[in-house]
């Protein structure tokens, strides 16, 4: 025999209870069933040892300090520059846009930092490659002038720094080497 006392809900409590062993039941079922269908993921295989690289990251909070310590110095200078820091992915960590700083010294800062980190150089060591290959510059993501400096690890870049909106590509670099030199000490 059913309940037929109303809930609160205005529906009877036998259907309420009746409702809740169905719910119960089909979820039991698809949940039985889940695991041998032929579309079910398959149970995680471990990866042998010999299989795996390990590799350096830098923080985030290393990342903001050499970029903090670039735009300081920059600062010191007179000079508005955007700083960005990419981690050894080209995965943009930080950018800071310096008072003042011009609109395309933001995306000219990170395209700096990909370079450096991309390449493991200076970026005006590549951007001298440029006379012999200039399809090089048609590589997305990359800017080729001087300002982006890779911080490694173990010989292996793991970041990049790229300064841009200083009157040189000198001045630049040299901002972003100032961010770097932070993170050695």
């Amino acid at each position: 025999m059913v309940d037929s006392t109303v809930s609160r809900s205005g529906v009877p409590r036998g259907v309420q209870a009746a409702l809740a062993v169905i719910g119960a039941g089909v979820v039991g079922t698809v949940a039985a069933g889940a695991a041998d269908s032929p579309g079910a993921a398959p149970a995680p295989v471990a990866a042998r040892s010999a299989d795996l690289t390990q590799s350096t990251h830098l923080t985030l909070a290393a990342a903001e300090q050499a970029a903090r310590a670039a735009l300081d110095v920059a600062a010191k200078d007179g000079r508005q520059v955007s700083v960005a820091v990419v981690d050894r992915d080209g995965n943009t960590l930080v950018t800071l846009r310096g008072d003042g700083a011009g609109p395309q010294s933001y995306e000219s800062a990170e395209r700096k930092a990909f370079t450096a980190v991309s390449w493991n150089a200076p970026t005006s060591e590549p951007a001298e490659r440029l006379e012999q290959a200039p399809a090089l510059k048609d590589i997305p993501g990359t800017l080729f002038l001087a300002g982006g400096i890779p911080v490694t690890a173990k010989g292996a870049p793991v970041a990049g720094i790229g300064v841009a909106g200083a009157p040189s590509g000198d001045l630049d670099e040299r901002y972003a080497q100032a961010g770097a030199a932070v993170l050695g000490r």
